[in-house]
């Protein structure tokens, strides 16, 4: 009866074993400029995926949270809250001054479900419109206003 036992023990920890061997944290394979974003401005989310991009950038996509595209140069293009909004902390770490000025002005700053940049704007997806930067002027745009664009220079 204990040897029997005993090859049952063995057996169950082997299971054990190479099941725990077989299964990867996604978060391991992350370069760790991406691993530092995720977790400093969505703490306590685990990883749920990580994929690497033929353009050299990846994709994360957060546990119960937000997917977040990264450029080869492992800096933010796209976060998309899936439905969430953004973290106010982020956007004061990650957008221009003025953009984030224009933000609070418009009392929107808690709105933002989605934020994309390249190297020619900054676009916020907010629950009903999109607002645009424009990184050469500082441009801000606000298509559905009264006259259907709001616009800011700022100096």
């Amino acid at each position: 009866m204990k040897k029997t036992y005993n090859i049952l023990l063995f057996m169950v920890l082997g299971i054990f074993v190479v099941f725990g061997a077989c299964s990867s944290d996604a978060s391991e394979e992350m370069p760790s400029a991406v691993s530092k974003f995720t977790t400093q401005y969505f703490p306590g989310l685990g990883v749920k995926s990580f994929q690497e991009l033929k353009d050299g950038g990846c994709m994360v996509q957060l546990s119960g949270g937000p997917t977040i595209t990264f450029d080869g140069d492992d800096m933010w293009k796209e976060i998309d809250g899936k439905g969430s909004v953004l973290p106010q902390v982020l956007m004061y770490d990650q957008l221009p001054t003025d953009l984030y000025e224009y933000l609070q002005a418009t009392e929107q700053q808690s709105d933002v479900y989605e934020m994309k940049r390249d190297k020619h704007y900054y676009k916020l997806t907010m629950l009903d419109t999109v607002i645009t930067y424009d990184r050469a002027t500082g441009k801000i745009t606000y298509p559905g206003a009264k006259d259907g664009k709001m616009s800011k220079r700022s100096d």
